[in-house]
């Protein structure tokens, strides 16, 4: 009687962890999904504020969507944080130098601050204040 107990314990843990597993391989790919929603989402606004070509933006989107995945390739890693924060420096640093010879300097600047989230911060003051404009037009 107590093997059966045992035995029926062990597969009740056994069934347990693998569907916890489960559930949470799916919540993983569904926030994997939504993080990527919301990455091309962010890359498309800030395309449309900057003003370069068709070509030019597409190697920006290239390059922004590459560096992404290198920087959380590097989150992923177990080091330090003062060994992060070095291979971080040196992504920025090494990551955009072709698209560099590309762009201007403004432009690139620009690049650099939504890659470190300072451009969110730019555009809702700007949304802002065109939302008003069109409200006012609106009105009229």
């Amino acid at each position: 009687m107590k093997t059966f107990y045992l035995s029926l314990i062990c597969c009740f843990t056994l069934v347990s962890s693998t569907y916890s597993q489960a559930r949470e391989e799916k919540a993983k790919k569904k926030y994997e999904a939504e993080m990527d929603r919301k990455q091309d989402e962010y890359i498309s606004d800030f395309l449309a504020t900057i003003e370069v070509d068709d070509f030019q933006k597409e190697i920006i989107t290239q390059s922004m969507k590459s560096y992404f995945e290198e920087f959380k390739n590097i989150n992923m890693l177990q080091v330090r944080d003062v060994q992060r924060q070095e291979l971080i420096q040196n992504l920025d640093n090494t990551h955009f130098v072709d698209l560099k010879a590309m762009v201007s300097e403004d432009t690139m600047s620009k690049i650099m601050d939504a890659l470190k989230g300072k451009w969110k911060k730019e555009t809702n003051r700007e949304k802002k204040k065109r939302l008003k404009k069109e409200k006012k037009k609106n009105k009229n």
